[in-house]
């Protein structure tokens, strides 16, 4: 297949082929893209960062960056993995707006799989077949068009995770915008940012607000969303990277070594060390 720089950002692909696992893309984007699978058949489980998630008939489901996931197949399955960096969406709104609310970043209000309405499957389907051939065919404008089905296809998981969460008390309320700013933001920063006060200064709000939204949408502190961003993607680390427990200190913002381990013992219960070598998940993504 020729290469096309329009569409380095994009990845879409068969479950269960051979280019499924893009080794070039993987390895160059590793920590920055965002999946979506669908499996429109069979039965299995499928591991997020280290969580069983079992699966029958048609799913979908989600993956923020850097999430460590394997599926483990118990009868034959089949269906599509879709893969993209946030700079398919050429307005950061609209990557707010399409990603945000199919369950990507709302980790605390979060869906890692969906069950699919029978009524929806030809959709869903239709969808991913165009996504691929478009991104096969590899023409010009290809960008345009696959950001363009990628919009419906996020547009249409949300109808469909309406049906399982409740969003009216979210809708249109400048609160809940304010909070969504606040996770976007500490996505974006939560290895240089530590401190709800830097987040309120940055969102032009006051500390003890951004407490009151995130007890309120999060049920836990502004603190604890922070901390628990900086534990999952240490947690993350530990399982794939080879990394010293030095080194991913410093990469999360901490610069003195021993402060990084007391937190991580305090949230997780055992030193990063233990956590690391009592570990047995595999490191990196596997599709069977």
């Amino acid at each position: 297949m020729k290469e096309n720089s329009q569409i380095n950002n994009f990845n879409v692909s068969v479950f269960g082929e051979d280019t499924i696992f893009d080794t070039r893309f993987y390895q160059k984007h590793h920590h920055e893209y965002f999946e979506i699978i669908w499996l429109n058949n069979g039965t299995g489980i499928h591991k997020i960062d280290m969580k069983d998630h079992f699966y029958n008939g048609s799913v979908l489901f989600f993956l923020a960056p850097g999430q460590v996931h394997k599926i483990i197949p118990h009868t034959r399955t089949q269906g599509y993995v879709l893969k993209f960096m946030p700079s398919v969406f050429k307005q950061e709104r609209d990557f707010i707006d399409y990603i945000f609310d199919t369950c990507l970043l709302d980790t605390d209000k979060s869906c890692p799989v969906i069950s699919i309405p029978p009524g929806k499957n030809d959709l869903i389907e239709e969808l991913f077949i165009r996504l691929v051939k478009e991104f096969n065919q590899q023409q010009t404008y290809a960008d345009i068009i696959l950001s363009s089905y990628l919009k419906i296809l996020t547009t249409q998981i949300r109808r469909i995770k309406d049906t399982y969460i409740s969003r009216q008390q979210y809708i249109y309320k400048p609160q809940y915008d304010l909070f969504r700013e606040y996770k976007i933001a500490v996505e974006r920063h939560y290895k240089t940012m530590h401190n709800v006060k830097d987040y309120a200064i940055q969102l032009n709000t006051q500390a003890r607000t951004l407490n009151t939204l995130a007890r309120k949408y999060g049920n836990k502190s502004a603190l604890e969303i922070i901390q628990d961003r900086i534990v999952l993607e240490a947690k993350r680390k530990l399982y794939h990277s080879s990394a010293s427990i030095k080194e991913l200190g410093y990469e999360l913002g901490f610069e003195d070594p021993a402060y990084f381990t007391r937190f991580f013992k305090k949230n997780v219960g055992t030193a990063p060390r233990h956590f690391k070598t009592n570990s047995t998940e595999i490191s990196t993504p596997l599709f069977a």
